[in-house]
């Protein structure tokens, strides 16, 4: 068992409307604890239901071109970094004022970009400015962003520039330009107002069991979710379960510019998060592909943006005879920060044939 995290969020009534909701998770509480809860005793290897929710503010969302980002805010919270298969935990420091959190996505594919590089410049009422490069991160209500607890300062008014770097991730469709955009914010800092933000403590019953708590309506913005497997953009050829993720194996003759069929066809693979279908990236996968009695591929799978696939990992396959199997191993585990709830799982994986 690893050591685990602590803090979700809860959808909470920003500044811009960022809708609240905590499904059945019943009444919400306004006042916030004085310390983090205990973390449920024997927490399954898998996604489980945390200890508790909060509330968050959402200062604002902005575009730049093609590009869209929110920036939101609640307390400060343990979370855990993701190094190998090895967690390392990061603990509230006393100066921490509050949990930054941005979420980017392409305005043109409607795609969250797990791998943009992002820094985060805050400028208070004292006229001191800092900035800080946030952990990609997953959580269950908002899926993959990038986050930190940050150190502000006085109260009053912050201006915030958020610079992101667009990945360099493969895509099937036209390349994205890649140079860095930037995104301004600003909000009124009022620990009163942080305090009062919704916090709900789910009940001994439910916290550490098998599950997740919903995903936020976050309204303007875009979460991280891959498609269902019904809603799978291409024909799917199998499904399984390892490491305590869902992995959703499709192909197709055609897709965008890597496969444009004569004897090539690309295989998808789509990992993600049980309940919530959350993407999981910067894992390392291959596969082996068999057709006509012989093996016609076997190497790694690229992480690739799709329109409609979203983030997966794929490959374009040499094949003149039809697929006959496909095996799909987890080489290394999503490397991203996690919350509570994630922070036991996805790192022990077995090999999926479909």
């Amino acid at each position: 068992m690893r050591k685990p995290s602590r803090r979700a969020f809860l959808a909470a009534a920003g500044a811009t409307g960022l809708g609240a909701t905590a499904g059945c998770l019943g009444f919400l509480e306004t006042e916030r604890a004085t310390r983090e809860p205990p973390l449920p005793e024997n927490r399954p290897d898998a996604a489980y239901v945390p200890s508790h929710v909060e509330g968050m503010e959402m200062p604002g969302m902005q575009t730049s071109g093609r590009y869209a980002c929110a920036l939101s805010y609640t307390f400060p919270h343990r979370f855990w970094l993701v190094r190998g298969t090895d967690t390392d935990r990061v603990d509230v420091r006393g100066e921490d004022d509050v949990h930054l959190m941005v979420a980017v996505w392409d305005t043109e594919t409607g795609t969250v970009l797990p791998e943009a590089n992002v820094a985060i410049e805050h400028t208070g009422p004292d006229g001191e400015t800092s900035s800080v490069t946030p952990w990609q991160m997953l959580s269950q209500q908002m899926g993959v962003h990038h986050g930190d607890n940050v150190a502000l300062g006085p109260e009053g008014n912050y201006d915030v520039t958020v610079r992101v770097v667009p990945p360099t991730t493969r895509r099937t469709g036209e390349s994205a330009a890649t140079d860095p955009v930037e995104f301004g914010f600003s909000f009124t800092f009022d620990r009163s107002s942080l305090d009062d933000l919704p916090f709900e403590d789910i009940p001994a019953d439910r916290e550490g069991s098998e599950g997740a708590v919903d995903p936020m309506d976050m309204k303007s913005a875009t979460l991280s979710q891959a498609p269902t497997e019904d809603a799978f953009p291409i024909p799917v050829r199998g499904t399984g379960e390892t490491g305590g993720a869902n992995l959703v194996v499709g192909t197709a003759d055609r897709l965008g510019s890597l496969a444009t069929g004569d004897g090539e066809t690309y295989v998808a693979t789509s990992l993600r998060t049980p309940h919530n279908r959350f993407v999981l990236p910067n894992a390392s996968l291959s596969a082996t592909v068999d057709a006509g009695g012989e093996r016609v591929f076997d190497g790694d799978l690229v992480p690739t943006l799709d329109a409609d696939l979203g983030y997966h990992y794929g490959a374009v396959v040499s094949a003149s005879d039809a697929i006959e199997n496909v095996t799909v191993s987890v080489d290394t585990p999503p490397q991203v920060s996690r919350h509570e709830g994630y922070e036991t799982a996805f790192f022990d994986f077995s090999d999926v044939s479909v």
